[in-house]
């Protein structure tokens, strides 16, 4: 299971930087995992990036559009994670699904066959 913001000993992710358009990502240091949220007018950016990135979605929709890029990670919330999980699999994407969860839920994300955890705690530090 890929853990983000769970326990800094054991991250999947070691360095997490959020960024509010494509544009900041030149001014991130190398090696982070660059998130953002899902901006349909930035697909062609998604799609010739890079760097390791991971876009919150909102959507099946989304989900889909951007699994068409170079997207390491979706994250959604986890009724949404729970659907594009499914979807992953079925059509067997390279994109990985991340549930906003607390560390405690990792047995539900893990019964659900979620790909991965991203800390809610993380999330809400973006989300401001």
């Amino acid at each position: 299971m890929i853990l983000i913001g769970v326990n800094r000993a054991i991250d999947t992710e070691k360095s997490v930087v959020f960024v509010q358009t494509p544009a900041d990502i030149a001014k991130t240091k190398a090696g982070a995992l660059i998130v953002l949220n899902y901006n349909e007018s930035d697909l062609e950016i998604y799609a010739n990036l890079e760097v390791p990135f991971a876009v919150k979605i909102n959507s099946v929709k989304e989900f889909i559009f951007l699994s068409a890029t170079k997207a390491k990670y979706a994250i959604a919330e986890l009724n949404l994670a729970i659907k594009t999980q499914k979807i992953a699999e079925n059509y067997l994407t390279d994109l990985k699904v991340l549930a906003i969860a607390e560390a405690n839920e990792i047995e539900v994300l893990a019964d659900k066959n979620i790909d991965g955890i991203f800390a809610n705690d993380l999330i809400k530090s973006f989300l401001k």
